[in-house]
This record gives C-alpha cells, structure tokens and sequence, in this order.
C-alpha cells in the first residue's frame, strides 16, 4: 500500500519534475477522467502523476512504469468515513487531533488519516474491514 499527498500545481497540462511523463499515459488519463480540468503533470522513476480537478473535488492519479493506473487519492471529509471507523479511530486514539483524510483508491479504498498531539505527527490507515493501524510517522 501505498501513501500518496495531494498538492495543487498552478499550470495546466505541464510537466513538472525530473522525468518526462509520456503521451501515452496522458492519452490514456483523458480517457480515464474526461472533463478533468487543470491537469498538471510530474513524474519520477516509480510514478507519473496528475494533479487536476473533476467535478470541483481536487484528485490526483497515479500511473506506473507501464502506463497503468495504479490509484487515485484526494482530501476527503469526516463524513466519507464510516461510523464504524470513526468509532475504532476514537477508541485507539482518543487524545489525538484529526487532520487532513485522504482516500486512496486502487485495488481496494483505504483511508489515511493524520493524527497529531504536541509531541507526535502521524498517519493512520483504515482498511476496508475498518481496522485502524499505525502507518507512518510524519515530521
């Protein structure tokens, strides 16, 4: 699994970064997410990536070596979670403060959720089963 952050870029259709995103993947976006608007693009050894909005929600997409879709991510409210998930999220960590929630869909849809204190800076994942784990410390 995998943590991806949204960003917003301010140009359209650029490419951004080291690597050079290729046409076939932009093809294959289009097709992907038709209407999509303010697409910017970046790209590194593992993944290209969009950044763009549809229907008003900023997303991003995700596409490997091979021009594949890997997944999409984008900011989410605490309503997209289920009580069920809230519920266990409360419970493991009740003296956290919630931050931003991303939804990740690819092979499944995961949910990662940043928790802070004073002292601590992390992500949680919700699985599909909506177990809540540890999955990464942030600075």
């Amino acid at each position: 699994m995998m943590v991806i952050s949204l960003s917003a870029f301010a140009n359209n259709g650029t490419d951004n970064g080291k690597e050079k995103v290729s046409g076939y993947t932009k093809s294959t976006f289009n097709t992907h997410f038709a209407g999509a608007e303010n697409v910017t693009w970046s790209a590194s050894s593992r993944f290209q990536k969009a950044t763009f909005t549809k229907n008003g929600k900023t997303m991003t997409a995700f596409y490997d070596a091979q021009n594949e879709l890997v997944g999409t991510t984008q900011l989410v409210e605490i309503t997209a979670l289920s009580p069920k998930a809230i519920k266990n999220l409360v419970k493991k960590y009740p003296n956290y403060q919630m931050g931003e929630i991303i939804k990740y869909t690819g092979n499944e849809e995961v949910y990662y959720v940043n928790l802070k204190n004073e002292t601590t800076n992390f992500l949680v994942e919700i699985t599909p089963d909506m177990d809540v784990r540890y999955f990464k410390t942030l600075k």
